[in-house]
């Protein structure tokens, strides 16, 4: 741990500004991936019941909602995970450097 000693603070502070930032993204990323799996459920709820309660199916009104609303969720979902990927890489090149540096 000698080495961490000799490690600049700027470089110290944006490892562990990138720490949160990924943390705070994995948050997030769990908390929209729960609700995606719980508008998955209720779509899927709601479409099964209309199914059963009916003779003939008829689309559900607000089963195209729920499509548009997952695809939302879900192009969110795409964009956090690769933000994270991102900051992932970006984590691991600082530590590449610190490494380096010392």
């Amino acid at each position: 741990d000698a080495g961490r000693e000799t490690s600049s603070p700027g470089t110290e502070l944006s490892e562990n500004q990138a720490k949160k930032e990924k943390e705070r993204l994995i948050k997030e990323l769990q908390l929209i991936t729960e609700e995606r799996n719980d508008l998955r459920d209720r779509l899927r709820f709601l479409t099964e019941r209309s199914m059963k309660n009916r003779s003939h199916f008829r689309p559900n009104p607000y089963y195209e909602d729920l499509e548009r609303m997952e695809e939302a969720v879900m192009s969110i979902l795409h964009n956090l995970e690769m933000e994270n990927t991102e900051v992932h890489e970006n984590n691991h090149k600082l530590k590449k450097e610190i490494t380096f540096s010392r």
